[in-house]
C-alpha cells in the first residue's frame, strides 16, 4: 500500500544540494571569475588607452592649429619674470605659464585661456586662488591613471612637451652655453633682458623630420607620500648625472623604490606650470624609468623621462600628429656619455627621437 507520508520524506531529502554537488558548484564559478576577469580587465584598460590615444591626437590637432595661427609652436615655457620694454614699461613674461596655457583655446578651452589673458598672465600658477590654475580639463587626463592628491587644488595633466634629449639647463637656462635646446618646447628664460634665454620653435627647426620628433609624451601625475618610481615621483642626487645618465637608474632598488629620501613630487600636479619637473619631459634612460633632478626646487636640471599605466610602455605623440606606442626597451645608447649641445644624441634610438636637430636616421622603435 502506497505510504503518503513516505512519499512526502522522499520530496523532502531530495531537495538542495550536497555538499559536494556545492564545492562542485563553486568550483566552477570560481574559475569562470578566473578566467573572466582578466579579459574583463584588458577589455577595460584598452579602453583607457584609446581615450587616452585620442587625446593625444587632440593635442596634436591644437599644436598643429596654433602653428598655422602664430607660425611658431608655443615655448614649453614662458619667461619667469617681469621685464622693462624698450619704453622701460615694465611688463610680465608669462610667469613660468607653460604650452598647455597657450593651447588652451585650441582644445575649447577658450574661457579659461581668457582668463589667464584679462589678468595680463600675471598670477603664478602655484597661485591656488586663481580659478584658471584650479581648471580640471578632460583632454589632459589619462583615464589609466588614478587621480592624485598632491597639489590637489590645482589642474592635473598627463600629458607633457617635449626637452628632448637636454638634461642639463632644461629649465628657465635654456640657450646657455647652446644647452636646453634640443626639444621642440625649450624654456623660455628669467627675462627679455636675460641674453641666454630660450625661445619657441618653429615646424621649420625640427631638422629631423616631424614624423621622427616626439612632441608630447605621457607621465604619470605623482603620487602624494610615495617613493616609486610608478608612481611619477622624481629624486634629488647630485648634478654628477649631467655627465652620467647611468646614475640616476642607480637610484631605484629592487622594489621599484628609490633609495634617496628627498623625493620632488610635482609631475603633472600643476597644469599650467611651464617647468620641465611640471609639465616637461626628457628622452634620455628611456620610458618608465628613473627620473632625477639635482636641486631642492622645481626649476633645475634633471632627466625626467616619460612614464605611463600601459603596459610596457607609453604613448607619444610625434610632431607631424600620429601617436606612437615607444617600449620600455627602446634603445637608449650610451648612457655614460655627457650631456649633448649639438648633433647626434648619444642616448641611441630615445634620444634621437627627442632631439629635433640632430639629423639622425631614427630606425624602427
Amino acid at each position: 500500500m502506497f505510504s503518503l507520508s513516505r512519499h512526502r520524506a522522499g520530496l523532502r531529502a531530495s531537495k538542495g544540494f550536497t555538499l559536494i554537488e556545492l564545492l562542485v558548484v563553486i568550483a566552477i564559478i570560481a574559475t569562470l571569475v578566473a578566467i573572466l576577469l582578466p579579459a574583463v580587465q584588458q577589455a577595460r584598460e584598452a579602453a583607457r588607452r584609446s581615450t587616452c590615444k585620442n587625446n593625444l591626437k587632440q593635442l596634436g590637432i591644437a599644436l598643429h592649429n596654433y602653428h598655422d595661427t602664430y607660425n611658431t609652436l608655443p615655448p614649453g615655457c614662458m619667461l619667469t619674470n617681469e621685464f622693462q620694454d624698450a619704453g622701460n614699461t615694465i611688463r610680465m613674461g608669462g610667469r613660468r605659464k607653460g604650452a598647455h596655457v597657450s593651447i588652451l583655446p585650441y582644445i575649447e578651452q577658450g574661457a579659461i585661456y581668457d582668463m589667464f589673458a584679462a589678468d595680463n598672465f600675471v598670477r603664478t600658477p602655484w597661485d591656488t586662488a586663481f580659478t584658471p590654475n584650479q581648471a580640471k580639463i578632460g583632454v589632459l587626463q589619462c583615464p589609466s591613471d588614478p587621480s592624485s592628491t598632491e597639489n590637489a587644488n590645482n589642474g592635473h595633466t598627463n600629458y607633457m612637451f617635449s626637452r628632448g634629449d637636454s638634461l642639463q639647463d632644461n629649465n628657465r637656462w635654456a640657450g646657455n652655453g647652446g644647452r636646453g635646446m634640443r626639444g621642440m618646447f625649450p624654456q623660455l628664460g628669467d627675462s627679455a633682458t636675460d641674453g641666454n634665454y630660450g625661445r619657441a620653435m618653429k615646424f621649420a627647426d625640427v631638422l629631423d623630420g616631424l614624423s621622427n620628433s616626439i612632441a608630447v609624451s605621457e607621465r604619470i601625475k605623482a603620487k602624494s607620500g610615495s617613493i616609486l618610481v610608478a608612481d611619477g615621483v622624481t629624486v634629488r642626487i647630485a648634478d654628477t648625472f649631467r655627465t652620467n645618465p647611468s646614475l640616476c637608474l642607480a637610484q631605484v632598488n629592487a622594489n621599484g623604490e628609490y633609495i634617496g629620501t628627498d623625493i620632488l613630487r610635482s609631475t603633472g600636479t600643476r597644469y599650467s606650470d611651464g617647468t620641465v619637473a611640471f609639465t616637461g619631459f626628457t628622452t634620455i634612460v628611456g620610458p618608465n624609468k628613473a627620473s632625477c633632478h639635482n636641486g631642492g626646487g622645481d626649476e633645475n636640471d634633471g632627466i625626467f623621462d616619460p612614464s605611463s599605466q600601459h603596459k610596457g610602455g607609453v604613448q607619444v605623440l610625434m610632431g607631424d600628429g600620429a601617436v606612437r606606442f615607444v617600449s620600455n626597451n627602446i634603445d637608449t645608447g650610451n648612457l655614460t656619455a655627457a650631456a649633448p649641445t649639438a648633433g647626434q644624441s648619444p642616448y641611441g634610438v630615445w634620444g634621437s627621437l627627442g632631439s629635433i636637430m640632430g639629423r639622425e636616421v631614427v630606425s624602427e622603435f
